[in-house]
């Protein structure tokens, strides 16, 4: 009996003790689990967080001919001392002078969303080129590194091209533009012919009326009396 209680004894120790260790197995797994939770979590928290900006060539609202040089962070966090550099380099079209600086080259800050537009030439000086894009910013201050992103950049992306009809917004700047040079010349001119109608112009307008009653009546009643005339004829010419 004496054994028996020992075993028993010695059996819940055992037990005891292995449940320890099992506890402390799982303590030590939960830990890891949790803090690769933790990194994930910060990761994904900074991968979200991030600027990125892209530097391309797009047709101008109002000439699918033309082109405009547009940057923009299509991140959702602010980027800083943003460098743009385009190999072969930009040129400049017709509409700007030859000796004029390529815009956009070097950009303090750009918002997330943030979009910056010039004009920069015809598909007379793009058509037929590739680009190879080289752009790179900070996300901070100048201790952080900075990030780039390199891509490549084919006008034959609009090869073929079209458009139907013209966009709303450029046909009411245009009516504007329309009624602005109507005022404009309103404004100019020295002379102004103006219509006044006056109390003056109402009185003599109540005259007018007035004779041309007193003209109407008296051609009434003469016709009233040639009707009234004929009817007392008419029963003696029967008899």
């Amino acid at each position: 009996m004496a054994e028996q209680e020992s075993w028993i004894s010695a059996l819940l120790d055992f037990g005891g003790v292995l449940a320890t260790f099992v506890t402390a197995v799982a303590t030590i797994f939960l830990w890891r689990v949790t803090k690769l939770l933790a990194k994930e979590t910060t990761r994904m928290v900074e991968a979200s967080d991030q600027p990125h900006v892209v530097a391309t060539l797009a047709p101008n609202r109002w000439s699918l001919r033309h082109f405009d040089l547009v940057v923009e962070n299509t991140g959702n966090a602010t980027a800083y001392d943003i460098k743009i550099a385009f190999n072969p380099p930009l040129e400049n079209g017709e509409a700007r002078r030859e000796d004029a600086k390529i815009p956009f080259e070097q950009v303090s800050v750009l918002k997330p969303r943030q979009e910056l537009r010039s004009y920069l030439a015809d598909i007379n000086v793009l058509e037929g080129k590739s680009f190879e894009v080289t752009v790179s910013w900070r996300h901070g201050s100048k201790d952080k590194p900075r990030e780039t992103n390199v891509y490549t950049l084919s006008m034959a992306d609009y090869i073929g091209a079209s458009e139907l009809g013209r966009d709303p917004m450029i046909d009411l700047a245009r009516s504007l533009e329309k009624v602005e040079k109507s005022l404009g010349s309103m404004v100019r001119s020295r002379r102004l012919k103006i219509d006044v109608y006056t109390s003056g112009d109402r009185r003599q307008e109540r005259q007018e009326t007035r004779a041309a009653l007193d003209r109407v009546e008296p051609r009434r009643m003469s016709a009233g009396a040639g009707q009234q005339s004929s009817d007392d004829v008419a029963p003696g010419a029967g008899s």
